[in-house]
């Protein structure tokens, strides 16, 4: 907002100094400009020059970003010899993904001081693309423990234009209503309902990074710029995904003050692969997963464990378990 504020205020005095030069106007901006007034006479040359190379300086300002900015947002991807763009990357680690599943999460959550919670949720998925032209898949989680958040519930429709329906059903008020579910905290935890959502391709811009290694791991390395559509939390998410099977094993998070907040760490042990069921013309093939990861929050030390304790691949899912109807059922 400061960037375009000065923007503006430049180009208005770009303006003021323009019309003391008493420059002919171009033939659209004699139609929209008042006739300059006159220079005076005795104006020195020099003095006068100054003037329009200032003025035309202005004039072509366009706020460009601070060096910050610029090191902090990539807009290129890093060279590599295998030919892999950032998209070619995050599409592979989306392909690492069934088109349907169902599953069961425990999320303990604790603190330096020896503190602890827990809470239980039910998740599915469901990809629409070959269902819809507007829809891009849907999410639905409801909370099953502990008893005072049992049954409270989310859904996600995540949408190929504009920005995605997400509504939230509260058993207390016993309606469903339209909110910003990412930014919801998932009860009592240090996850986001957009860090358990699953992501889509087109949720935001994807650049390539240097490869490298965690825990002895070669990693490639990608960088995600979240759409505005999305209403992300985030302003920059950092992914490394293990090059065997194409699964995340770290994600770093930084707010939209571009401060780092939260880093995501797979258990690289707890990675599983399951066989889905074979589609027709297509033979079945194995999709892996890390069934455990830890969430930290950098500025308190305060962490969460994310434990899949049950996931079914491609179950068959009906598109009216992905209603509101769904979200209200007290199963």
């Amino acid at each position: 907002m400061g960037s375009r504020i000065l923007a503006i205020g430049l180009r208005q005095r770009a303006l003021s100094l323009y019309s003391r030069l008493r420059l002919p106007p171009a033939p659209l901006e004699s139609a929209l400009l008042p006739t300059p007034p006159h220079v005076p006479l005795g104006s020195p040359p020099k003095a006068m020059a100054g003037l329009l190379t200032l003025a035309l300086f202005v004039l072509g300002a366009t706020s460009p970003p601070s060096a910050e900015e610029s090191n902090f947002l990539p807009t290129a991807d890093a060279p590599a010899t295998d030919g892999l763009s950032g998209d070619d990357l995050y599409q592979r680690v989306l392909d690492n993904r069934f088109d349907a599943y169902d599953q069961d999460l425990q999320v303990i959550s604790g603190d330096g001081a020896g503190h602890f919670s827990s809470v239980e949720l039910h998740l599915k998925y469901l990809n629409f693309r070959n269902r819809s032209e507007r829809v891009i898949s849907k999410t639905i989680a409801k909370y099953f423990a502990p008893p005072d958040v049992r049954h409270l519930g989310y859904l996600v429709i995540n949408k190929q234009k504009g920005p995605d329906d997400q509504f939230v059903y509260r058993p207390s008020s016993r309606k469903v209503r339209r909110v910003n579910v990412r930014s919801e905290a998932v009860a009592g935890t240090d996850f986001s309902f957009e860090d358990v959502v699953p992501p889509e391709f087109d949720d935001g811009r994807h650049y390539r990074m240097a490869d490298d290694e965690i825990d002895r791991i070669p990693v490639y390395v990608v960088t995600v710029i979240p759409n505005a559509e999305t209403e992300s939390q985030y302003s920059k998410v950092l992914i490394s995904v293990e090059k065997e099977h194409f699964v995340p094993i770290r994600t770093l998070y930084w707010d939209n003050k571009q401060l780092l907040i939260k880093q995501l760490d797979a258990e690289t042990g707890s990675l599983e692969g399951f066989e889905g069921v074979a589609t027709e013309g297509e033979e079945p093939r194995t999709v892996w997963i890390a069934r455990r990861a830890r969430m930290s929050q950098k500025k308190n030390g305060h962490f969460s464990t994310l434990d899949i304790r049950r996931f079914e691949a491609n179950p068959k899912l009906r598109e009216r378990d992905f209603s509101q109807r769904e979200l209200t059922a007290s199963r």
